[in-house]
């Protein structure tokens, strides 16, 4: 199973759903609704499980702009500066480098300790350091690192929640409409929960 944003009992809470029949059908919905999310922002809300490597193409000798990097434990900067595929030189932050944004957002304070948002972008140090991206080499750089976020944002949790149940009670309006003749059918959403939506746009990436 994917990671999920909201907790299935959460979900089962809020529409009053007892039992275990449905469960399969909740753990669908869940997942669908996390991918959707993630989808629309161009992020995940998890933090990976180890240190994973990740390639770069520099567009800037000075910057480059990173997906999320959870925390600076066991982070790995790495150039290939002959363009031979070898990683040689390894950056040092602090003396080579700096993140951003400098002084994160918290994003939750949880027992005591508090998260921050991600870092998405690696600064070259140039006053300090010699080194420089290259931005004629593909593949120029070499990250390793926890990526993703640190601790799941609760505007996230809410929205996987409204639209985790929105799309488990798709299954009483297969035709995506609501109502009878005497009523009136009315046309249900198709696409996000708008208020969803409303959640989680300052969470949204945009890629040039």
């Amino acid at each position: 199973m994917a990671t999920q944003y909201v907790d299935k009992d959460d979900v089962k809470a809020n529409i009053g759903l007892s039992g275990t029949s449905q469960d399969n059908n909740l753990d669908r919905a869940i997942d669908a609704a996390c991918r959707l999310i993630d989808n629309y922002c161009g992020r995940v809300f998890y933090e990976t499980t180890t240190t994973t490597v990740k390639y770069f193409t520099p567009y800037h000798e000075d910057y480059l702009l990173v997906d999320d990097i959870a925390r600076t434990t066991d982070l790995v900067v790495q150039l290939d500066t002959t363009d031979d595929g070898t990683y040689d030189t390894t950056l040092t932050e602090g003396t080579d480098f700096y993140l951003l944004p400098v002084n994160p957002e918290i994003n939750k304070i949880t027992d005591g300790i508090t998260y921050y948002e991600p870092y998405t972008q690696i600064r070259i140090l140039t006053t300090r350091s010699s080194e420089r991206f290259d931005v004629n080499i593909v593949k120029n750089v070499k990250i390793t690192a926890y990526w993703g976020y640190s601790k799941i944002p609760d505007p996230i949790v809410e929205a996987t929640l409204i639209q985790a149940i929105r799309l488990w009670k798709r299954k009483d309006s297969p035709f995506n409409v609501f109502g009878n003749e005497a009523t009136g059918v009315v046309q249900l959403f198709n696409r996000m929960d708008p208020d969803a939506k409303e959640l989680i746009k300052k969470y949204r990436k945009y890629k040039l």
